[in-house]
């Protein structure tokens, strides 16, 4: 690896075309990495910039303390830099330090796994690294793939794959590339900040795509107690909470591929009657206290 400590440098290196920048939340080692960046160089310039351990779970939590030191690598003909930091730390820095200008897209993953369903969606360290492309004003495309439980319980104990789930691997990355050249033919749908895709486990080159909303799910325990009285790592499995039978999770369950536009339009709507219980202006009454009694 060569050390990217000369930030003039590396931002020299980047010339001044357009590109795209891949991220993930897997690592540098993931085994989606190498051919997503195959199949993205025949839309244009791309480079990507990661982890250089897996961050999953991390959601867009930063490092606001300590110092990140990029290290570039090759893998393959693309050019590739490995950070000790999150998701979001690399999507921040190749935005607005590593390079001559910002990426035109910045498309986060493969991830090895689905994050369809709200929890997922709002866990992955693969959509932070999308969100804070969007903060940035960076469109961004978070793409995951479903893996089938033999191969992602053989991806976490031993980090490495057979040889369909590399195919599988091969083909998300296809449907990925094709789906990103749409993004940078037309844009995002609608007034989307980012654009979620979830791949199933099923997925071919002709698999249906849907547009879907986000299935409100939760994960509830996330700790299990161990024999000394801490607390460990035990997912307790998804829970549907508002079903929702054309959202993610149904069209993946169907074997499509479910796109999600993501708007970061968080506030919700109110009421008159909520802005008379929470609002407080000058000349007006200070409403009321439990039981009905008026605050003096």
């Amino acid at each position: 690896m060569e050390s990217a400590a000369d930030e003039h440098a590396v931002r020299s290196d980047a010339g001044e075309a357009p590109w795209i920048l891949v991220t993930n939340d897997d690592g540098v080692d993931s085994p989606a990495l190498p051919p997503l960046l195959a199949a993205l160089t025949s839309l244009g310039c791309v480079r990507a910039v990661v982890p250089t351990r897996e961050c999953s779970w991390t959601g867009k939590v930063m490092s606001r303390f300590g110092l990140l030191a990029p290290q570039r690598c090759q893998l393959g003909e693309a050019e590739v830099w490995g950070v000790n930091g999150y998701p979001a730390d690399c999507a921040n820095l190749a935005i607005h330090s590593l390079f001559a200008r910002p990426p035109a897209l910045v498309v986060s993953g493969v991830n090895m796994g689905m994050n369809a369903g709200l929890a997922f969606l709002l866990s992955s360290g693969t959509v932070g690294a999308a969100l804070e492309a969007a903060l940035s004003g960076v469109p961004a495309v978070a793409l995951s793939v479903e893996l089938p439980a033999g191969d992602y319980d053989q991806w976490r104990r031993e980090r490495t794959l057979g040889s369909p789930a590399r195919v599988l691997l091969e083909r998300s990355a296809a449907v990925a590339a094709d789906i990103v050249a749409e993004v940078l033919r037309g844009g995002l749908p609608g007034d989307a900040a980012i654009l979620s895709v979830n791949m199933p486990s099923s997925l071919r080159p002709d698999s249906p795509r849907r547009l879907a909303r986000v299935t409100v799910t939760t994960y509830g325990p996330y700790f299990a107690r161990d024999g000394d009285g801490r607390f460990g790592y035990r997912f307790s499995g998804l829970r549907t909470l508002v079903p929702a039978p054309e959202g993610d999770l149904a069209v993946l369950a169907r074997g499509e591929v479910a796109l999600t536009p993501i708007r970061l339009v968080l506030d919700a709507a109110v009421s008159a009657a909520d802005r008379d219980r929470f609002e407080r202006c000058a000349g007006r009454p200070t409403g009321r206290v439990l039981g009905g009694a008026e605050r003096g």
